[in-house]
């Protein structure tokens, strides 16, 4: 895992961002803040956080909770919200950007990542951003739940045609099953017949699973 946060954090400057927090399965969002996944936040401005109540105030984190796409903000987004303006500007941060990563009914997750540049955060940013994210959880997932590592994950593992293994890595990818079909030279309807058949075989409820049973077996073997 540590490893883990190092290679994300690397590709995270690389991005321009200058932090990132990775918080997955988590039934509240205030859990973001008290036990993050992965994160390059400091423990005593997490601490900091909790002790200031931000978690009753904060507009991002609200916003965070209600949205279930992505989305980039700046710090001038927050005028109307003055101490919260006040708050990320004493960081030096200009804008950032939000990830939904869910993984189960009635659980939370996203990526949150911060920007002390004041170049312009783009839309392709944000896109390379979320495959980012994606196999982040993928990977965090599969080390953490230890997804591929048993025999048993194996066997359904082969169960699996050539057709959706390959989808499935496209997955792991952060590709949306639109993108896949585009790539693979079929049509959005039988990638989602696929991607339903990798779910029924691998026996798991969501597609980030199935992705980190693949890489954690691809991983490990």
């Amino acid at each position: 895992m540590q490893q883990l946060r190092e290679n994300v954090d690397s590709a995270v400057q690389w991005l321009g961002f200058a932090s990132f927090n990775i918080s997955l399965d988590k039934r509240t969002v205030i859990e973001f803040i008290e036990s993050p996944t992965l994160t390059t936040w400091a423990d005593s401005d997490l601490e900091q956080y909790l002790r200031d109540s931000w978690a009753d105030r904060d507009p991002l984190l609200s916003q965070i909770d209600r949205k279930d796409s992505a989305f980039l903000w700046h710090v001038e987004d927050w005028r109307d919200h003055q101490d919260y303006y006040d708050y990320i500007s004493s960081f030096g941060l200009c804008g950032g950007m939000s990830i939904p990563l869910h993984r189960a009914p009635e659980r939370r997750g996203a990526m949150i990542l911060m920007s002390k540049c004041e170049k312009p955060l783009t839309l392709e940013t944000l896109m390379s951003a979320k495959i980012l994210a994606h196999m982040a959880m993928a990977r965090a997932t599969s080390l953490s739940e230890k997804a591929g590592g048993s025999e048993d994950q194996r066997q359904r593992l082969g169960l699996l045609s050539q057709r959706q293994r390959e989808i499935l890595r496209w997955v792991a990818q952060g590709k949306t099953n639109r993108e896949i079909a585009m790539i693979v030279g079929s049509t959005r309807r039988t990638v989602d017949y696929h991607m339903q058949e990798i779910l029924a075989k691998l026996e798991v409820p969501s597609r980030t699973l199935a992705a980190a049973a693949l890489l954690g077996t691809e991983s490990s073997g």
